[in-house]
């Protein structure tokens, strides 16, 4: 099984979140664990966002840490383009829309064929997405 991870899911790996952890351990030998450069980049942000010092330093670890733990960092392609206007245009034929950067992580899960691990709501909506939460919180609207 090939897992794409949220920024919220790397995030509560990074601070070690039970059920995650517990989910993690779970897995089955051939799960894979990928990151799309989206929430690469998220996660960058709030490093940089960071107070200089050592919370700064803390995250900056903390992300360097996470980039160990997953298998590859998926990017965006043309064949992920294709899929993200496909997908803006389904949610605005639904009345529906979403964060352009969630938008984009849906594309890319999309295009791998693989499943999303996250526990935003708004996924929901995208045709054709496989979706997990891995955390046991209740879905936020």
């Amino acid at each position: 099984m090939n897992y794409l991870l949220d920024t919220n899911h790397w995030s509560y790996l990074q601070r070690r979140h039970p059920g995650l952890v517990s989910r993690l351990q779970s897995l089955p030998d051939d799960a894979t664990l990928f990151m799309p450069v989206v929430a690469q980049a998220e996660l960058l942000v709030g490093v940089e966002l960071a107070a200089q010092g050592r919370r700064k330093r803390e995250l900056r670890a903390l992300y360097e840490r996470t980039l160990r733990e997953t298998t590859d960092i998926l990017e965006i392609t043309s064949a992920v383009a294709e899929k993200f206007a496909a997908v803006v245009a389904q949610l605005r034929q639904k009345g529906r829309s979403i964060e352009t950067n969630d938008v984009w992580i849906a594309a890319i899960a999309l295009e791998a064929d693989f499943i999303l691990v996250t526990s935003d709501a708004g996924f929901q909506y995208v045709d054709g997405l496989k979706l997990e939460d891995w955390t046991g919180f209740e879905r936020e609207s």
